[in-house]
């Protein structure tokens, strides 16, 4: 019998540590998470600091900053371009007052009813020069044979 409890003394001491084991793992890994978001908030403070600066010293950086700095400026710079041609794509253009994607010639965006600014037509070069037909209301090119504008209705002298 001795052997019994001496061989039951020891699974209750293996359980007891392995349980004990198993808490320490588990508090381990709940502190590495509360660390790790820890290091989550001082990188996004990081990042914060960082538009911050770019927001008031874009203009007038230290020199230690100015190569970082163009960096950022030619980024966005590449992204705005990227960002037309996509619409270009879509045909679509922003709208300066919300933002909404409507599509090109549109004269309101369909989302927050703000007047689109017009487009100014490119002019051709005299060589080039196309004698057009256009509406006496709005300007708009006409077709050949139109007898109505189709960007304002009005009828055609």
């Amino acid at each position: 019998m001795a052997f019994f409890d001496d061989f039951g003394k020891k699974i209750s001491q293996a359980g007891q540590t392995t349980l004990q084991k198993t808490r320490e793992m588990a508090d381990i890994a709940k502190l590495n998470m509360q660390i790790s978001d820890e290091e989550k908030k001082i990188n996004n403070t990081y990042l914060e600091i960082g538009k911050l600066y770019m927001q008031l010293h874009a203009a007038d950086s230290e020199e230690a900053f100015q190569g970082m700095v163009q960096s950022i400026t030619d980024s966005e710079n590449k992204i705005k371009e990227y960002q037309t041609q996509i619409q270009d794509i879509k045909g679509v253009e922003r709208c300066p007052k919300c933002g909404a994607e409507v599509v090109k010639d549109s004269a309101f965006c369909s989302a927050c009813g703000n007047a689109m600014p017009k487009k100014q037509e490119e002019v051709p070069a005299a060589e080039e020069a196309v004698t057009e037909a256009k509406c006496s209301k709005c300007g708009a090119v006409l077709e050949a044979d139109a007898k109505f504008c189709t960007a304002c209705g009005n009828k055609v002298e």
